[in-house]
C-alpha cells in the first residue's frame, strides 16, 4: 500500500502512482491499486471519524479529528466530482454553528447529498457532560458554505445522549436520519428514532419511534430506491438479530420489520457492530443488498444476503471471509455489488473487497487492500458511474490515525 499527500491548493490534483500488486496469501487474486491516497490534506492531526457518500460521480467526505493548528476537535468536508481524481480544498463545517464531542469509528458523523444540496450531522456537547447531541448543517453549494439548521432531536432532549446514526437523501432533495437514543431510560437497549427533512421549508418531519428496544450501540444503516421508498437496518435487542424495516411512502408509515436471517443470537452486551445496506433496480425490481454481523459462537462473522421488498425471501445467507471478518461495507452499482470488511487478528488485520458482477448471485475470490501489520478500522465502499471506490482508517506507529481511498 502507498500513502501520499498532495499539495494544499484549490484542488488537490492527485499523482497517480504505478504500484505493484503483492501477493497476500489470504487472498488468490490481487488487482494492481491503480491509486490509494492519505487525506493529511484535510489538515487533521489525526482522524476520529470518516463517512462518506456517492451522488452519481460526486464523492462527498466528511471527517472530524483534531485540527492540526488549533488542536481543536473540527468537522471537514471535501468532496470530489471526478469519482475521486482530485478532491476541494477542505471546509471546517461546524465553524460558527456549533462545537464538536470527540467520537470514534462506528459512530460516525454523516454526510449525504442531493446535486447541490449537502447535509453534515454531528455531535456536540448536550445538557450533561458525557452526553452527545445531533447538530446538523446544510450547504447548498455544494460544500462551499454552510449554515446552521434545526437539530432532528428537540431540546427536551439535550440530556439524552443521541449516536449511531445514518443520513441519506433521494433524488427529490429529501434528507433522511436514523438514530440511537435511550429518552425511555430503559437502561439495557435504546429506542431507534427517524425523521426526514424538507429543504425548502428547514424543518423535520415524520419523526417517528421505529424500534423502541433496539441494540444499545450498533450503527444503523440507511438507504433509499428509486421508487422513493425509505430503508432501515438495525440490530434489535432479544434475540440480537439484525433487522429489515421499510417504508413506502416516504417516511409516512412504516412497514413491520423482518429480520435479514434468523440466528436467534442471544446476548446482554452490545456487539458495537451495525451492518451494511444498499439497493439496485434490476429488471424493474427493488433488490435490497445486506451485509450483518452475528455473534453467536458456532455462526460469529459476516454475512451478505439479498432481499426481495415483496413475496417469500428464499436466497441464501452467504458468510465473508472467517470467524474474524467484522464491519462490512456494501455498494452497488446497476447489478454490480461490491462488498468490503475486516479480517485478521488485532496484530494482523486486513481490508478485503469482494464483488459480484451479477446482482449477488456468484462472487469473485476475495481481493486485499492492505497489506499485513497494517492496522485499518471500519472500511466503506461507495458506487460511482467509474466503478466502486473503497475508504478506511488506519492507524499509524506513531499514534495517528490517517483516512484511506482507494480504486482498481
Amino acid at each position: 500500500m502507498i500513502l501520499f499527500s498532495a499539495r494544499y491548493q484549490n484542488k488537490v490534483h492527485v499523482t497517480l502512482f504505478i504500484c505493484i500488486a503483492i501477493f497476500l496469501s489470504s487472498c488468490s487474486q490481487i488487482r494492481p491499486i491503480k491509486i490509494t491516497q492519505d487525506f493529511a490534506v484535510s489538515k487533521l492531526q489525526t482522524v476520529h471519524t470518516l463517512d462518506v457518500y456517492a451522488d452519481n460521480n460526486v464523492i462527498h467526505t466528511l471527517l472530524s479529528g483534531i485540527d492540526s493548528n488549533s488542536q481543536q476537535l473540527a468537522v471537514r468536508y471535501m468532496n470530489s466530482s471526478d469519482a475521486g481524481e482530485t478532491w476541494s480544498t477542505p471546509v471546517t463545517v461546524n465553524e460558527h454553528i456549533s462545537g464538536v464531542k470527540k467520537s470514534k469509528r462506528g459512530n460516525d458523523f454523516q454526510v449525504a447529498a442531493s446535486g447541490k444540496t449537502v447535509m453534515a450531522v454531528w455531535s456536540t456537547q448536550g445538557g450533561e457532560p458525557w452526553v452527545g447531541i445531533i447538530s446538523a448543517a446544510l450547504s447548498l453549494d455544494m460544500g462551499q458554505t454552510w449554515h446552521k439548521i434545526p437539530s432532528p432531536v428537540s431540546n427536551d432532549y439535550s440530556t439524552i445522549n443521541q449516536g449511531y446514526y445514518d443520513l441519506t437523501a433521494d433524488s427529490q432533495g429529501k434528507f433522511y436520519i436514523s438514530w440511537l437514543d435511550d429518552r425511555e431510560e430503559s437502561g439495557n437497549t435504546q429506542g431507534l428514532r427517524y425523521a426526514s427533512f424538507q429543504t425548502d421549508s428547514s424543518t423535520w418531519i415524520d419523526q417517528s419511534n421505529l424500534e423502541p428496544t433496539s441494540c444499545t450501540c450498533c450503527w444503523s444503516s440507511m438507504t433509499t430506491d428509486t421508487n422513493g421508498a425509505v430503508h432501515v437496518l438495525y440490530r434489535d435487542d432479544s434475540p440480537r438479530d439484525m433487522m429489515l424495516v421499510s417504508s413506502f411512502d416516504g417516511g409516512q408509515s412504516w412497514q413491520n420489520p423482518q429480520s435479514v436471517w434468523d440466528f436467534n443470537w442471544t446476548f446482554m452486551g452490545c456487539p458495537h457492530q451495525g451492518g451494511g445496506l444498499a439497493t439496485a433496480e434490476v429488471n424493474g425490481k427493488t433488490n435490497i443488498h445486506t451485509v450483518i454481523w452475528n455473534g453467536s459462537e458456532d455462526k460469529r462473522g459476516l454475512y451478505y444476503r439479498r432481499l426481495k421488498l415483496t413475496g417469500a425471501n428464499d436466497t441464501p445467507i452467504i458468510p465473508l471471509g472467517d470467524d474474524s471478518s467484522v464491519s462490512g461495507g456494501i455498494a452497488t452499482i446497476d447489478d454490480r455489488v461490491g462488498l468490503i470488511y475486516v479480517t485478521g487478528t488485532a496484530e494482523n488485520k486486513r481490508v478485503v473487497v469482494k464483488l459480484s458482477d451479477d446482482n449477488g448471485q456468484s462472487w469473485q475470490e476475495d481481493q486485499a487492500l492492505t497489506t499485513l501489520g497494517s492496522k485499518p478500522s471500519h472500511p466503506r465502499i461507495v458506487g460511482t458511474p467509474e466503478g466502486f471506490r473503497f475508504f478506511w482508517t488506519e492507524w499509524q506507529d506513531d499514534g495517528r490515525a490517517v483516512a484511506v481511498m482507494s480504486y482498481f
